[in-house]
């Protein structure tokens, strides 16, 4: 048990060296579709992301993060008597991700990301079709691509916008989903 407590105390230690630094940062942004690919009435929850900086070439900056993204979209069907069918589609996206400054002041800086996009859509309400499969629940992935802009505001805190393409396939015919996202940052 004594080994587990100093492996443990070690790492987090190393940690917080290293967060010196500020390698890491978190965001919470608003999420919003682009295009059709959820439909008229879509409607962004809540993205939340972690980032860390492991590599630095000049004053570009490479890393990897992790993000996850909500939606909420409702189809109305116009049909006799109207129906209504929610949708709810959650994100995970692991990316690769590189940071170029655009100004000598080192606070605008320009994004770009490469990774993978996995996507689980539920139906409410879910059915079972004639073989007895659950009708209702899509699970699509594929790679992802991304393009943003960043302004650091103060030494910690930073703003940032960025596209994301999402080449998805899976249970569902192939898509490409579009995804911008507005929002705030911490660095640590």
């Amino acid at each position: 048990m004594k080994r587990y407590f100093f492996l443990f105390f070690l790492f987090v230690f190393g940690l917080m060296v290293r967060a010196q630094e500020r390698d890491w940062s978190v965001e919470a942004y608003y999420p919003v579709s682009i295009g059709e690919s959820f439909g008229s009435s879509n409607e962004g929850l809540l993205g939340l992301g972690v980032k860390y900086r492991f590599a630095e070439w000049g004053k570009a900056r490479v890393g990897v993060a992790l993000d996850g993204v909500w939606f909420a979209t409702t189809f109305i069907n116009d049909s006799d008597p109207i129906q209504e069918e929610k949708y709810r589609d959650f994100f995970l996206q692991p990316r690769l991700f590189a940071e170029l400054p655009l100004t000598s002041s080192e606070k605008l800086w320009l994004t770009g990301n490469l990774g993978w996009s996995f996507n689980r859509s539920t139906r409410d309400p879910a059915f079972f079709d004639t073989n007895g499969r659950v009708q209702g629940k899509d699970l699509n992935n594929g790679p992802s691509l991304g393009l943003g802009l960043r302004y650091d505001f103060a030494p910690r805190w930073f703003l940032g916008a960025d596209t994301q393409w999402i080449f998805l396939s899976g249970d569902s015919p192939s898509r490409t989903v579009g995804l911008g996202k507005i929002g705030v940052g911490f660095r640590f």
